[in-house]
């Protein structure tokens, strides 16, 4: 069975990078999306976060406890096809274990989340061509450049540039120059 690439982001509130925000999962096809944001939010995040994630943030249905994030993001790597997460940046990875794990949840709340999903996770290089991709990509989708730092919105931003480099789609004239 093939692997079915998860494009993984997200946000954090600290400098160290240890106070998840926002957590979001594009699949490959683009048809499986995950987005959760924590609720409560940190509440001493950094002034960057303060001003320019929290505003991007979606709250209602998207804001859940540790305990409901846990169970709806195993519940949902779960129903995955051999789930291949695929980050940017190694923190993303850290904070999906610890999200997936039960944050600091007592284990017999974690335990009531559901099987504990173990999806293959590796990151990808984002320096040279990657890197570039990606910048060129937001340059050319200012409605998506207006939302950068919203995990989904830089999740789906990382899929396109994937698939780009991949050639597992027609590259766009916005990416000829870089492939």
């Amino acid at each position: 069975m093939q692997p079915t690439y998860l494009f993984l982001d997200t946000e954090w509130a600290d400098e160290i990078g240890a106070e998840l925000v926002s957590l979001a999962l594009v699949s490959d096809d683009g048809q499986r999306r995950f987005y959760a944001e924590r609720d409560p939010l940190p509440k001493h995040p950094t002034d960057f976060v303060r001003s320019v994630v929290y505003p991007l943030l979606n709250g209602n249905g998207s804001a859940m406890t540790d305990q409901v994030m846990t169970l709806s993001l195993r519940s949902f790597l779960m129903s995955v096809p051999e789930p291949s997460v695929i980050a940017d940046y190694p923190n993303d990875l850290v904070l999906l274990k610890h999200a997936i794990s039960g944050f600091h949840l007592p284990s017999s709340e974690a335990a009531l989340c559901g099987p504990v999903p173990r999806p293959v996770m590796t990151t990808m290089l984002k320096e040279g061509r990657m890197g570039k991709l990606v910048e060129e990509y937001f340059r050319c989708h200012p409605e998506s450049a207006a939302r950068r730092h919203h995990a989904l919105v830089d999740a789906e931003a990382l899929r396109i540039v994937w698939l780009n480099v991949t050639g597992r789609a027609v590259a766009p004239t916005w990416a000829q120059g870089y492939l």
